[in-house]
This record gives C-alpha cells, structure tokens and sequence, in this order.
C-alpha cells in the first residue's frame, strides 16, 4: 500500500512538473506593447486634430515629434523583452522531461537509502538507546514489548512458505486447544516459531514444556534460552538468567549456559565476573569446538576494556582432526556476527562430511553432537548420536563416551 501510494503521488508531481513546459506559451501584453498601442493611437490623434483646427501645422509637428520618440522606445523595449523571454521549444521540453524524471527518482534514491517501508511509526519518546534501557534490567516481556514500540521486530515478509507455515501452526495450535498436554505438538510448535522467527511466541511454549515435564531437560532448557535471547535482542533478562542458571545445575559445563552467564554479568556491568567466566570456557574447551571463535572475541575485548592482556586461545590437539588454526580462530574473533556464524556452520558441515566417509572417528562424533547442541539443532543433534550409537554399538567405552556427550 505504500508503494503503491507513493508510486501515485510521484506520477502526479511528475504530470504538474512537466505539463507546463509542453503546453503552448500564453503571456500577458507587456507594458511595452501597451505602450506603444497607445503612442499609435495618439498620432492618428494628432491628424485628426489638425483636419478639425484645433492643431496648427508647427503645433501638430511637434507634438507628432514628441510622440514618435516614446513610440520608438517602447518599440525597442518590445524587442529587447521578447529576445529574453524566448526559449526553444525542444528546450522547454527538455527541461520538463529532466524535471518529472529527476525530481521522483532522486526523492526515491533518498528513502531507500535512509527509509523503511516495512517499519512501524516511531513517536520522539520511544526514539531512545536501547542499550541504555536494557542497563536498567527490565524483565523479558518490557524488553519485548520496549523492542516492539521502538520498531525492532518487524513483521516478516508475506510468502508462500511464510504462509504454508503460519496455517501449520494455526493446526498445531488448535490441536493444542483440545489437547493442551501434548508435548510433542508443543515442541513441534515451539521449534516451527523459533525457526520463522516467531521467538516470543516459541520460548513461552518451551516454558509450558518445562514447567510441565516429569524432569529437568537440559536440551529444553537451551532451545528456551536461545528463543529469550532472541527475543530481546541478545539481552540476558532476569528471566533468562533464571534458565540459565537451571542449565547451569544440570551440566555446569555447558559451554552454551556458560556464555549466556557471562554475558548476563557483562550486561549488568560485571565485566570481571564475566571475563572470567569466558576465560573459563576457553581454557576447558576443545580447540575446534565451533563455538571458540565466538566466546574469543568476547573475551578479547571485554580484556581490552579492562586493560588485560587477551586470553590465550585452547591449544589444538595433534590429532584431533580437521579444525580452525589459532589464526583462524583469531581472525574470525574480528568478524561480524553473521560472517562469524557462517564459518561455524562450514566447520560444522564440513566436519559431518569427513565423519560420513570415515565414521570410525570417535572424537570426531563427540564434537559434532557438541557442536550441534551448541548450535541448538537438535535433529541434527539426535541423528548423530543415532549414528555414533550404531557405528560404535560392540563398543562400550565409547558408547560411554557418547552418552556423556549427550547429556
């Protein structure tokens, strides 16, 4: 509607723009012209005041004279005004075309580079910093609903796919209405919002799966950490740290809460707590876990801030197989977030396509079912451990080994 609504009103501002110079010119009589109309009409005057008397010859003379001089100077004003005042015609089109063109396409150059069409209005009062606001703790549904009136969770696009989806989750839904104890469903529907972006909607589904369960699930516990985290715009909320903790009672060394636990203190103002919750992350990891590179930098430069030396990066083990090199993993510490989470996921992919062809890798298993926890894909989470199970099924060790890695 605003596309279209903008596209009329350039169109007509186009049409008033350029009408004018294709129309014939229509000019009022000069003052010159009416000038010299009148110094005419008064020496045709002059003549027939002379053949009525009441002119003498010397006296017409004179005055004819007078008059023939003003009648010369309006005649030369005439012409010095019409030299001025032409234009040719193509020029006179030209500039038109120039103007209905260039005006409508500059002024939309300028609203795509700074404008947004899709983005709600924003009042003067909601146009303030958020992470000025997040300093001051609010819980998990203020910041929600401070991101929403300032405009930061725009809806998505309207396609097909978002379409399909969104009737799969209406089904979803109503079945849950009949059956609010479906846990499966549930999960279903939490993951489908997760995944489309929905992940204010997912992460309170996941809590009814959580209240509800028989037992602490530290899978559910990370999936509903990540949609918070989400949701408020990579701010650790009160609530969220609550989840975190309760991960954290589970399996302290979960990389995953670890990180969400340091940066709830750096988000609070802790730096030290946090650096060291970082740098303990870092000094038990294995060198190419996935989420290496990631943790590095927060703990570079939350360093920095304090005028500490950076954190040493973990050590790679000679035979660990294929992973990032400490250059590697330094240099992805600079990258934005998006460019840091594409070379994650190729390690990552990377890594499954080496275990497919030699599965008698066992370390490797370990760090793929790690490295798909981490990154909260848990089918693909699960279809690993199933095949590390079946690879290793006369092994005892380690199929030890992989049951410790699920957990």
């Amino acid at each position: 509607m605003f596309i279209l609504l903008a596209g009329t009103l350039a169109l007509m501002t186009a049409a008033a723009l350029a009408l004018p110079f294709f129309r014939g010119r229509q000019e009022a009589q000069s003052r010159a012209a009416y000038d010299a109309q009148t110094y005419r009409a008064q020496l045709a005057e002059i003549d027939q005041d002379v053949s009525r008397g009441v002119l003498t010859e010397a006296e017409a003379k004179a005055a004819r004279i007078e008059v023939s001089r003003r009648l010369l100077a309006a005649t030369d004003a005439m012409e010095a005004d019409g030299v001025a005042r032409t234009v040719s015609p193509a020029l006179a089109k030209g500039i038109g075309i120039v103007a209905a063109m260039g005006i409508p396409a500059l002024a939309a150059a300028l609203y795509l580079s700074i404008g947004a069409a899709g983005r709600p209005d924003m009042p003067l009062e909601t146009r303030t910093d958020f992470e000025a606001q997040m300093a001051q703790r609010p819980s998990q549904k203020e910041a929600e609903r401070i991101l929403d009136r300032a405009g930061f969770v725009p809806e998505p696009p309207v396609t097909e796919e978002t379409e399909r989806v969104a009737e799969m989750i209406a089904e979803v839904e109503a079945i849950l209405d009949r059956k609010p104890d479906d846990r499966r469903g549930r999960l279903i529907l939490a993951r489908t919002e997760a995944q489309i972006g929905r992940y204010a909607d997912a992460w309170r589904n996941y809590a009814i799966l959580a209240e509800n369960a028989e037992q602490p699930d530290m899978a559910l516990y990370g999936e509903m950490l990540e949609a918070m985290v989400s949701a408020a715009n990579g701010y650790v909320s009160p609530e969220a740290e609550t989840v975190v903790d309760s991960g954290l009672s589970l399996s302290p060394g979960d990389p995953r809460f670890g990180h969400y636990k340091a940066l709830a203190h750096a988000q609070r103002g802790e730096s030290g707590r946090a650096l060291i919750v970082w740098n303990a992350l870092l000094e038990n990891a294995e060198p190419d876990a996935p989420w290496v590179p990631m943790v590095y930098g927060h703990a570079e430069r939350m360093a920095q801030s304090l005028d500490l030396a950076a954190p040493p990066l973990p050590e790679a083990a000679p035979a660990a197989g294929p992973g990032p090199t400490r250059e590697q993993m330094a240099a992805a510490a600079e990258m934005s977030d998006d460019d840091r989470t594409a070379m994650i996921e190729g390690m990552v992919a990377g890594l499954a396509e080496r275990l497919a062809e030699e599965p008698d890798d066992l370390q490797g298993w370990l760090r793929l079912i790690r490295a798909y926890a981490v990154l909260g894909r848990a089918d693909d989470r699960a279809a690993a451990l199933a095949t590390a199970r079946a690879t290793f099924a006369e092994d005892a060790a380690a199929l030890a080994r992989i049951a410790d890695a699920a957990r």
